[in-house]
C-alpha cells in the first residue's frame, strides 16, 4: 500500500470490496510505539458495519487490516472474504 498521510483521509468516502457504500472515514488509531495502523472509525447511517456495532460513543471501529486499498475512496474487505471471524455484510 502507499504511503497516504493522515490528513488527506479526513471525510473520505469508505466501499467494501462487494460494492456497498459504507461511510465515511471518521478517524483512524495508530499504534505510537510501532506506528502500525490499528483501526478505522467510520461515520455511517447504520447502526453496523459486517457484525461491529457502534461502541459507547457511537463509533464503528473496523479493524485497520481490512483495508484493500487507498486512491480516491478507502476500500475495504468484508471479513468473510479476508477470513476473519465476524463477517457480516453491511445494512443500509
Amino acid at each position: 500500500m502507499r504511503t497516504v498521510l493522515a490528513n488527506q483521509l479526513s471525510n473520505v468516502r469508505v466501499v467494501s470490496t462487494d460494492g456497498h457504500e459504507v461511510g465515511t472515514l471518521q478517524n483512524i488509531t495508530v499504534d505510537t510505539a510501532t506506528g502500525e495502523l490499528q483501526s478505522i472509525v467510520i461515520d455511517s447511517d447504520v447502526q453496523e458495519i459486517f457484525g461491529v456495532e457502534r461502541d459507547p460513543d457511537g463509533d464503528i471501529r473496523l479493524p485497520a487490516s481490512l483495508i484493500e486499498s487507498m486512491r480516491d475512496h478507502l476500500t475495504i474487505q468484508p471479513p468473510a472474504q479476508q477470513g476473519v471471524a465476524g463477517g457480516g455484510t453491511v445494512d443500509s
